[in-house]
């Protein structure tokens, strides 16, 4: 019977230590969206890759205008040209459309590359002023803000990581 209640009143200790353990460590939460559209080299970031998405949306814009009018100038000598030439033109402007998709595909998919090395990069640079910060704060958990319901304002960190990360990246 004594080495129930012995058994008993560890569990308990155990159980009573563990959640004062837990409540001890200082949780914080951070947007990192916020941190990348509200700081200077965030900003000069989403810039760039806005000015580079631009560029290809016009340069593809323009190629494909250009292929619809060789199209409508095809369509118009249908009559005109014999068959066989008729044939051999649609054929090569399905040749230039296929091309076309290729060379979109392919510049879509390095400025995807692109932006995931940019934003990577951004992040590494980061890392080190959020990691000084828990140690000078004496954090324990910091969560990304998106995977958060529901938290109190007061432990929201990202107004100060973004002064930190303005007076230190330029």
């Amino acid at each position: 019977m004594k080495i129930h209640f012995k058994l008993f009143l560890i569990l308990i200790f155990i159980f009573i230590k563990q959640p004062l353990s837990i409540a001890e460590q200082k949780i914080t939460f951070l947007n990192l969206e916020k941190i990348l559209n509200d700081t200077i080299s965030g900003k000069k970031i989403i810039k760039n890759l806005e000015k580079q998405k631009n560029n290809n949306a016009n340069n593809f814009k323009k190629i494909s205008d250009e292929i619809r009018s060789k199209e409508e100038n095809i369509l118009k000598q249908k009559n005109i040209l014999s068959k066989e030439e008729f044939e051999k033109k649609i054929i090569n402007l399905r040749q230039e459309v296929d091309q076309f998709n290729k060379d979109r595909n392919k510049t879509i998919k390095e400025y995807e590359i692109t932006k995931k090395n940019e934003l990577d990069n951004f992040l590494k640079k980061i890392t080190p002023y959020i990691e000084k910060y828990i140690a000078e704060n004496s954090v324990g958990l910091v969560l990304n803000q998106k995977n958060i319901f529901i938290a109190d304002k007061k432990y929201d960190i990202t107004e100060k990581i973004i002064a930190i990360v303005d007076e230190n990246l330029k």
